[in-house]
């Protein structure tokens, strides 16, 4: 997920018209796709340049329902991060060359689909969301149930047994059990922040275990952060969790390394978020606006 999940009960009818309210929640007339989306959703999508927003706005309703996540509301979903992540080409021609990826918390998948779009394998793509049903949209928004050859798995990164194939249709699909310990890269965008601060360590722990055991697999992606590290506040999901900056950051992955018996080098940097997402979020009150920024980070086995 792109941002904080609101609170428990925020799939009653009442909470998803509370949620549209919000100053986050973006309304279809708004939606401006940005070059690369439109580009992603003519070429690979096949959708005619007239019906784009249409289609989206379509889709975005039917998530809605499922869950009114702020990155749903404001369209966050249409942000493809992996083609601006410093090593973005590093992980394409990795993965080009046969390299697993997994995309954990993927909610639509969007940048799974940008990696197909740029020429790699669907087959060696995978992804993972604890809702089915927004792995199942996510075929519908980007018109590939026919074509798509990734795996989906619904599940809880807390067990890993938990995890159940999520797609039907394609030529023997990857078990998750098998997976575990044979992914070369994964991306964690937007999902360790959804937690608290002991539940963001064992989900670190689990994300160890997943990957493979060999000298360069690759955690990637980006999650809320801020240049006053600490517990924050949350209003949105009453509740407070720990945002970090880039040394306290390596700190949890020392931990991690500890943990786990496994050694990693940590590259993270803070980036600003934007004048549009942060004066939404300004004007949502969200307690913890003061020295909010994206975590973007790169962490690589040792």
């Amino acid at each position: 997920m792109e941002t904080d999940s609101t609170s428990s009960n925020a799939n009653s009818t009442a909470e998803r018209d509370r949620a549209r309210s919000a100053a986050w929640f973006i309304s279809g007339d708004k939606l401006s796709p940005s070059p690369f989306a439109r580009d992603l959703f003519q070429r690979y999508s096949r959708i005619p340049a007239d019906n784009i927003a249409a289609h989206i706005i379509a889709v975005r309703e039917k998530a809605w329902k499922v869950y009114p996540y702020p990155c749903i509301g404001s369209f966050r979903f249409l942000d493809f991060a992996i083609v601006e992540s410093p090593i973005y080409e590093t992980v394409l021609e990795r993965l080009k060359n046969g390299a697993k990826y997994l995309d954990l918390g993927c909610c639509f998948a969007q940048d799974l689909r940008a990696l197909v779009h740029a020429g790699v394998p669907s087959e060696n793509l995978f992804g993972a969301d604890l809702q089915s049903d927004f792995l199942e949209l996510s075929y519908e928004l980007f018109n590939d149930k026919d074509s798509l050859k990734s795996t989906f798995y619904n599940g809880d990164i807390f067990d890993l047994t938990s995890f159940q194939l999520a797609t039907s249709g394609i030529p023997n699909p990857v078990p998750f059990q098998k997976l575990v310990g044979d992914v070369d890269i994964l991306s964690a965008r937007s999902f360790l922040h959804l937690f608290g601060q002991e539940q963001e360590f064992k989900a670190a722990c689990q994300m160890v275990e997943i990957m493979k055991d060999k000298e360069g697999s690759i955690i990637m992606g980006r999650q809320v952060g801020s240049h006053e590290p600490g517990f924050h506040s949350i209003s949105l999901g009453r509740r407070e969790v720990f945002r970090h900056n880039p040394e306290t950051w390596k700190g949890l992955w020392r931990r991690v390394g500890e943990a786990t018996n496994t050694k990693w080098d940590v590259q993270a940097h803070l980036v600003d978020i934007g004048a549009e997402f942060r004066d939404s979020i300004q004007s949502a009150e969200l307690a913890d606006i003061k020295g909010r920024a994206w975590l973007e980070f790169v962490i690589t086995k040792l």
